[in-house]
């Protein structure tokens, strides 16, 4: 008996010891901050997601003034579509139908809606120096979506079986709500610390698998601070979706730094036609 007790106790102790190399492992793995979130809770389906990202979108269309241009249309899908390139094989999610508008509207900010939908506005890209710096927002705005940020939101707000209602429409009071939050802020809801670091981290990476500079996003964080000082009325909605720290900076310079030598451009020969005609429609509508 004495001898089964010992045996007992040490296959006892041999499966601590493996649940703790299990747990260390899993801790190791989310430091190092590899692969994609899939969600800290419970999140509804892709296919749900989508569908509410369309009815969004739909809303969002017949109150925002989008602008309809191909030259427009083509480029900036050009640049969301080059972005998810570097996402295929990490989420099926990539693989989805994407949209992404520009929006007439003279303060400065991105967002993205849950179903693969991604708004600039107008003068974001009229403030952006060159490319590399719009694909910067670009990639951090196409991760929070590839991270499904803004499902998880949603979720931890108002519970997963309400955010189903709101799929098969049951709940138009709590819709029209999300949609009011949507038009005033340009976001879901304010993004945590973590899923900024994430969408930053992602986006980052993305930029360089693509061959685009990092560092533009460095630089449009500048604009943005130095557009803080003598236009906050511009920014109000960005900062409030999207906190912008010295230390995220700092964070986002350090990830940069990690990356592997390749070759970078900031460059793009139709970004300055894109910027025209997104002035001459912005000015004119």
């Amino acid at each position: 008996m004495a001898e089964a007790g010992s045996e007992r106790e040490e296959r006892d102790l041999e499966m601590r010891r493996g649940l703790m190399l299990f747990v260390l492992m899993g801790m190791m793995t989310v430091g190092c901050g590899a692969g994609i979130n899939k969600g800290d809770v419970s999140l509804i389906s892709i296919e749900e997601e989508w569908a509410l990202g369309n009815q969004l979108a739909g809303d969002i269309a017949q109150q925002m003034t989008i602008l309809n241009d191909p030259v427009i249309d083509n480029y900036i899908t050009k640049l969301g579509t080059t972005i998810l390139r570097q996402a295929k094989g990490d989420t099926p999610i990539a693989d989805r139908p994407w949209t992404f508008h520009v929006i007439d509207d003279p303060t400065i900010n991105a967002f993205n809606i849950p179903g693969g939908h991604v708004y600039f506005h107008s003068q974001l890209i009229l403030e952006a120096k060159d490319f590399s710096e719009v694909m910067g927002v670009m990639g951090h705005e196409v991760a929070h979506g590839l991270a499904r940020h803004g499902v998880e939101n949603l979720t931890k707000q108002y519970g997963l079986s309400m955010v189903v209602g709101l799929v098969l429409g049951n709940d138009p009071a709590t819709y029209q709500e999300i949609l009011a939050s949507v038009l005033a802020g340009g976001a879901i809801m304010k993004f945590s610390r973590g899923a900024e670091s994430e969408a930053d981290r992602l986006g980052v990476g993305y930029m360089h698998g693509a061959g685009v500079d990092p560092e533009g996003l460095i630089d449009f964080f500048q604009v943005l601070i130095d557009l803080r000082g003598r236009q906050p009325s511009s920014i109000e909605q960005f900062f409030s979706s999207h906190p912008l720290t010295e230390d995220r900076i700092a964070n986002v310079r350090a990830m940069i730094q990690n990356l592997p030598p390749a070759e970078l451009t900031r460059i793009d020969r139709d970004f300055k036609a894109f910027q025209d005609a997104v002035r001459a429609r912005a000015s004119s509508s």
